[in-house]
């Protein structure tokens, strides 16, 4: 179906009480607001009556944009970069306002992987020449990595834990010292080689954060350390507990990638 199609959210809606709106144009920038802000506007404009409870939007990390603060949270004011982010943080703002006799949580994940999207856990998975230079650029960097279980295992665990009032929760494993280029590089290298993870082995080689920072903002303009932390603090605030972090992320994918392989 297509979320601007109201035949389609009609029939998607039926008989439905739960609504996770996880629908989103990535990549054609020429439909991002048709896609993220008005269709988001006409999927919220058909929740009143259908029997939808509750709504779960997941929005994206990225709707921060440009900040001076080094730990990011909920309170961070957003500063968007780029067309997809803004538009996200326009459709997140609407979902914002709440929707009647229907509990509402915005998701902002970091970056989600998986055993086909592995993100930065692919340099040490490829280990070729260019992910031994990426690792040596920006192996102090944080790498902000969640798992996909992780972030759905959150929007279900809202389901019973969801104020009255509409509520936004960053989702992200960035409380775990280890979620570095370098860190998850060293991490994924100890367990494929002795099926447990080490940490206290030979730390990576890599440049200071300083200079990845200079070069990308030489080459893109004002950007954001990679020091910044997007804190899960509310989250855990309210009990939840990630079910793989970011040690179980890994395991995750080496083990799928095997499967896949096999």
């Amino acid at each position: 179906g297509d979320i601007r199609d109201v035949s389609a959210l009609k029939s998607f809606l039926n008989q439905a009480n739960l609504l996770f709106h996880c629908a989103a144009e990535l990549n054609d920038e020429s439909k991002m607001w048709k896609v993220n802000v008005s269709g988001t506007e006409t999927l919220l404009s058909m929740i009143p009556g259908s029997g939808i409870e509750f709504l779960c939007y997941l929005s994206s990390a990225g709707v921060v944009g440009r900040t001076e603060r080094t730990v990011i949270d909920e309170t961070t004011p957003c500063n968007p970069r780029n067309i997809y982010e803004r538009t996200k943080w326009e459709a997140e703002k609407r979902v914002a306002d709440g929707v009647r006799n229907c509990r509402v949580v915005i998701l902002r994940p970091t970056n989600v992987v998986d055993a086909r999207r592995p993100g930065a856990i692919g340099l040490p998975m490829r280990s070729g020449w260019a992910d031994y230079v990426k690792i040596f650029l920006k192996g102090g960097e944080n790498a902000h990595v969640v798992h996909s279980d992780d972030v759905a295992a959150a929007a279900v665990y809202l389901i019973e834990h969801a104020s009255e009032n509409p509520q936004c929760f960053l989702v992200s494993c960035d409380h775990e010292p280890l979620n570095t280029f370098a860190g998850i590089w060293k991490l994924y290298k100890s367990f494929e080689r002795t099926g447990s993870f080490d940490e206290s082995g030979a730390k990576v080689a890599h440049l200071p954060i300083a200079i990845p920072h200079m070069l990308r903002t030489i080459m893109r303009g004002a950007a954001n350390r990679g020091d910044r932390v997007y804190s899960p603090a509310k989250l855990l605030r309210h009990e939840f507990i990630f079910p793989l972090g970011l040690k179980g992320a890994i395991r995750r994918i080496i083990e799928d990638r095997r499967q896949m392989a096999s």
